[in-house]
């Protein structure tokens, strides 16, 4: 795909979209991610990892609008960069609200994932973002496109 071609993706996509569905920091699950991230042993894990809302964004209610932001077949997103701000820390077995916003960017193409983490109350407790960046797949050699 070509840099004209991924950016009328981007265009077929729309600038930006949003997404908020309800999460848990179930404990098992979170105990998990702490075993494959942390190094934690299962149990071990009183607290919930800093980066644990980044699996927040893999759920099948969010993947669809991921797909679309990304775009066209032939773009791989590689994961540039991310970053979390916590004004509070996330409890075990909690219920909260994620409000997702995408953006793509272009020179290079990029799409960013910013997710407000908040209480069902609506007490902010964090934020992060994840910076994608959009590179276009050269053909196959041999291929039909090549």
């Amino acid at each position: 795909m070509t840099a004209a071609e991924t950016g009328a993706a981007a265009r077929d996509a729309g600038a930006g979209a949003s997404l908020e569905i309800a999460v848990r920091t179930d404990a098992d699950r979170v105990a998990a991610f702490a075993a494959a991230t942390c190094g934690k042993a299962p149990g071990e894990a009183p607290a919930v990892p800093l980066t644990y809302p980044f699996c927040w964004m893999t759920l099948p209610e969010v993947r669809p609008t991921l797909e679309r932001m990304i775009g066209a077949a032939g773009v791989l997103p590689i994961h540039e960069a991310q970053s979390f701000d916590y004004q509070r820390p996330l409890a075990l077995d909690a219920d909260y609200r994620v409000a997702f916003t995408f953006a793509r960017t272009s020179g290079p193409e990029r799409l960013t994932v910013t997710a407000a983490i908040s209480t069902p109350r609506g007490e902010r407790c964090a934020t992060f973002e994840t910076v994608l960046r959009l590179v276009p797949l050269a053909p196959a050699p041999g291929s039909a496109d090549a």
